[in-house]
């Protein structure tokens, strides 16, 4: 059957565009069409038509095609407005109630039949073409439509079921079954739908709003202050209007219900109302919710009366009128409040929130308005922790540049963030539901025509655009009037840097960039790398190394990405900036991936994923294992020995750093051999390096120190104070961390301030190692205190270089030594989410370490089952031979084993208790752990101890304290001592 379509196909100029689609179907239509004749059938779609042609215009949208009894309307075209998800419902619930009352209509209907719908509404960026007879009067490409169609699917009878990425918001108009994760085929992610049973009434709606606006109510303090001035004069009888104003999401609603809340304490009646941007809005509509709330009040029939009943319900006791949305405020309530502004002597307080900009004209005469600035960086970070509790600070931070303090925007990413991969933390932060990009694209399509081309080059540029190149594009001076209009409506501003521009959010650029169609897209990119690549040979070439790698790559001109990609690479593993190389290297292996297969293109992706390596070793990606994987294949096949060899020994070096310590040495002792065969001395020396710190990880220290002291003998010979020396510094920490776990403490720090003076006076990832494996020694040693200002040094060196993996590292060694010093329960916290951080990366390279300070520090805090399960972690690891935590693990579950459970009574089991003894014992004899060794014996004293085996304490705790004293423990040594002055003070009183 052909498709109906509401008029004829129209032309349209392709484009991508942020729209909103309806799909509906009636429900059970075959068994219906069966039980009718066709004729009755007939009338029965000829009613579903008329309903569907004239409702959906009503609330805004357009009927794309009818087919059989099946709608598909789109909302959004010809102009995007930031609504169109909540007139979509609207139209759908209208649809609903038409379709239901149909029965009157219908005699024909068999007894008892009821027709219904079941109807599927999704948003999103859909390309939308000129549609003919089959296609309807459009043709919508894209994944939306898609998504849309598979809701009416999923949808049952009477059923709307509309996706949190439509409504956002303005869900708070409707009453809504509850948020359900529905699987749609094609789509990876699952969506979060809700079904839509009815519209909301006014106190529904506003509860609902609040309920929305979830994050914490942070700052604010001044305007919060400029607001109770006001109702101060309000409550002696001075009438006051106060708008606050700010562009969307800038946090109008939190302050204002904040406010309202101290009002209504103050003993203050407070009546609300808002006004409606949505086609057919009633006449004096915020006043008339308010009377909505008085019960039996007819509405007044002037705006005198309306200001004469305000002013009269002001006697009793103040009274607050908030008006939200003011700026779609109708010309009938401009009277009303104009009328209240004449009652001056009044207790009477006005809010109205609006959009309206401090430039503009201040609304009604307002007394004052207070304008909304964005959130400080500060701030911005609270009320990131308040939605994303323990989230790394690189999200952290990615999510404050893309907000630029818009409360809004913080809540959508903040939301993206939490949805992405069930909740596990992207290195990414992506934006942008499709409520939010209607938002931007309504607010972009108000501007004008030369604003919207400039606004959309700038987009493609990036988030920073440079003048010149915005002007050599558009031909627009870039200081002149449409950029000055662009930044009084929060679109694009001058930059920190002289010359340059930049956009006030950069999910406002990112969704205008997703809006630009392919085409121009690409061809904007490569015009802008063209540009560049010129006025880069007149100026500084090494500045624009990045953004020529990018444009090119989006330009679709692999080898100049290629190219660029791996100078612009290098330069930022030179500057230790190790995100920006590890994104710009997959650039450059993704380039070559497009280019014609050859063995020069294969030995070229080779040696970029090599230097891929430098930046992975210090911040691994398990999904990155595969890069290495191909790069042997691809070595074997067109490589030589030499270069076998070094692939191979470059998939060694990030299983290390992955913490896969026994395939790490596996690979190793191939790549030695192939070295070898190679007579490539240089590569020797790197892979027995890397031999020795792998050795180093899976406990076997012997053969590690061997192959650590070779190399560095060998890199002695070679150093040269003219340059970092990350080789020699990486083998020394090694062997430093090594030496200090066998108890060697002197010669370990000796080795570490050698380690140290590799790199003096230079930031560079290597420097977080160093002052990392320098706190863990010295928390071996009992030095909390040197172990935390070691810690904090290795966090801001990888702060400083991008590390997240490092950072993590030296987050939770600076909470344990903070944990030993006070015993405060937010470090074991602390650690607990640094942890977290690196469970998306899959990195597990010294990871028991974590568990075994939780699994202690835990089970010491009496939180027993937690400290089992973070035991049962770090010997999991210790399977894959880290057996850093698992001494400790087996001690904290010794621990727990020799108390008594006051909740059951249940006994303390000595056996349980030698067993797990005997495990940390067997743990650190296989290190060749001497501290931990010693530090079981005194945990094997305090478990005796407490077991009433005084002489098997004495004995035990003799040996501690003889080797806390050879290994200069000094903290330990105190806790021997007092130890056994209990058991001398006991056994004084035995004797007496």
């Amino acid at each position: 059957m052909k498709g109906d379509t509401q008029g004829e196909p129209v032309a349209v100029e392709p484009g991508r565009r942020y729209l909103t689609l309806l799909f509906a179907d009636l429900s059970q239509s075959s068994e219906l069409a069966e039980s009718m004749e066709t004729e009755h059938y007939a009338a029965v779609l000829a009613a579903l038509r008329k309903i569907y042609q004239d409702a959906i215009p009503r609330h805004g949208g357009m009927v794309v095609r009818v087919q059989g009894d099946g709608l598909l309307a789109l909302f959004g075209y010809p102009q995007t407005r930031e609504d169109d998800g909540r007139g979509a419902v609207g139209a759908a619930l209208e649809i609903h109630q038409r379709v239901s009352e149909l029965r009157a209509e219908l005699p024909e209907l068999p007894e008892g039949r009821v027709l219904c719908l079941h109807t599927g509404i999704h948003s999103g960026l859909v390309l939308l073409r000129g549609g003919d007879m089959e296609l309807g009067r459009f043709e919508l490409l894209g994944p939306v439509p898609n998504v849309a169609s598979r809701l009416s699917d999923a949808a049952g009878p009477h059923e709307i079921l509309v996706s949190d990425e439509t409504l956002g918001p303005a869900s708070r108009f409707f009453v809504t079954g509850p948020p359900q994760l529905l699987r749609v085929k094609g789509r990876a992610a699952p969506l979060l739908v809700y079904r839509v049973d009815a519209r909301a009434s006014l106190a529904e709606s506003f509860a609902a709003k609040l309920s929305r606006a979830s994050t914490a109510f942070i700052g604010r303090q001044a305007e919060l202050g400029g607001l109770e001035r006001a109702l101060d004069d309000a409550v002696a009888r001075r009438t006051r209007l106060v708008a606050i104003a700010g562009p969307p999401g800038m946090g109008k609603t939190r302050l204002v219900e904040h406010f309202l809340g101290r009002a209504v304490q103050r003993g203050c009646t407070v009546l609300r109302g808002y006004c409606d941007g949505q086609l057919g809005a009633e006449p004096l509509q915020p006043f008339r919710h308010m009377l909505q709330s008085l019960a039996g009040q007819a509405p007044p029939n002037s705006p005198d009366a309306f200001g004469a009943l305000f002013a009269r319900l002001a006697e009793p006791q103040p009274l607050l009128l908030f008006v939200d949305d003011w700026q779609w405020a109708d010309d009938a309530s401009h009277q009303v409040l104009a009328a209240l502004r004449q009652r001056s002597e009044s207790r009477l307080l006005i809010v109205l929130s609006t959009r309206q900009s401090a430039g503009a004209q201040a609304p009604d005469a307002a007394d004052q308005t207070i304008t909304l600035a964005p959130l400080s960086d500060a701030e911005a970070t609270l009320a990131i922790a308040a939605r994303l509790p323990g989230a790394d600070p690189f999200v952290v931070d990615e999510i404050c540049r893309h907000a630029s303090g818009n409360p809004l925007f913080l809540e959508e990413l903040c939301h993206s963030v939490a949805r992405a991969d069930g909740g596990r933390r992207p290195g990414r932060v992506q934006g942008g539901a499709g409520w939010l990009n209607r938002l931007v694209e309504s607010r972009v399509q108000h501007l004008s025509p030369p604003q919207i081309e400039m606004v959309r080059v700038a987009s493609v540029i990036g988030n920073v655009v440079p003048a010149w190149l915005l002007e050599q594009l558009t031909g627009q001076r870039a200081d002149g009037p449409l950029q000055r209009g662009l930044a009084e409506q929060d679109f694009i501003f001058p930059g920190e840097r002289a010359g340059t521009l930049r956009f006030k959010h950069g999910i406002t650029r990112d969704i205008i960039y997703e809006s630009v169609g392919l085409h121009l897209r690409q061809d904007l990119h490569l015009r802008i790398a063209l540009a560049l690549q010129q006025h880069a040979a007149s100026a500084a070439p090494d500045e624009a190394l990045e953004a020529l790698a990018l444009h090119f790559d989006a330009g679709g001109d692999a080898v100049q990405a290629a190219r660029y990609a791996e100078l612009a690479g290098d330069k930022a593993l030179a500057a230790s900036a190790l995100d920006r190389a590890r994104a710009l290297y997959r650039v450059a292996l993704a380039a070559l991936d497009r280019q014609p297969p050859g063995a020069d293109v294969a030995l070229r992706w080779v040696a970029v994923v090599q230097r891929l390596g430098r930046v992975c070793v210090f911040d691994p990606v398990r999904s990155e294992l595969a890069l290495y994987e191909r790069a042997v294949e691809l070595a074997q096949r067109f490589g030589d020995a030499a270069a076998v060899g070094r692939a191979r020994h470059w998939l060694g070096y990030i299983s290390y750093g992955l913490g896969d310590a026994l395939a790490a040495i596996d690979h190793g002792e191939r790549a030695l051999a192939e070295a070898q065969a190679a007579h490539d001395e240089k590569l020797v020396v790197q892979v027995v390096a890397a031999l020795g710190e792998a050795h180093s990880a899976a406990a076997h220290y012997g053969r590690a120190l061997h192959l650590l002291d070779q190399a560095i003998a060998v890199k002695r010979l070679y150093r040269s104070g003219l340059h970092l020396n990350v080789g020699l510094a990486f083998s020394l920490v090694c062997r430093a961390y090594l030496l200090g776990d066998q108890g060697h403490f002197v010669q370990a720090h000796a080795s570490f301030d050698e380690a140290t003076s590799c790199i003096a006076g230079v930031t560079h990832e290597i420097g977080a190692t160093v002052h990392g494996w320098r706190s863990a020694v010295l928390l071996w040693q009992g030095r909390w205190d040197e172990a935390r200002a070691a810690a904090e040094e290795s966090a801001r060196i990888a702060q400083a270089t991008r590390s997240l993996t490092q950072l993590s590292i030296a987050r939770a060694m600076s909470a344990y030594a903070d944990w030993m010093l006070t015993r405060r329960p937010e470090f074991l916290q602390t650690i607990v989410e640094v942890t977290a951080w690196l469970e998306p990366r899959e990195s597990g390279l010294f990871r028991s370490l974590n568990h075994g300070w939780l699994a202690a520090g835990l089970s010491a805090a009496g939180r027993s089952s937690e400290a089992r399960r973070h035991a049962a972690r770090a010997l999991r690891r210790g399977r894959q031979r880290d057996l850093l935590g698992v001494a400790m693990s087996y001690r904290a579950l010794a621990s727990q084993a020799a108390a008594q459970c006051p909740c059951s009574q249940r006994p303390p089991s000595p056996q349980r208790v030698q067993r797990y003894l005997g495990l940390a014992m067997k743990a650190a004899r296989m290190r060749d752990s001497a501290h931990e060794i010693a530090v079981t014996q005194l945990c094997a004293a305090e478990i005796a101890w407490r077991l009433n085996q005084a002489a098997q304490a004495r004995a035990l705790l003799d040996e501690a304290a003889g080797a806390f004293m050879q290994m200069q423990m000094a903290w330990h040594l105190e806790q021997a001592a007092q130890l056994r002055q209990q058991l001398d003070s006991a056994a004084q009183t035995c004797s007496a």
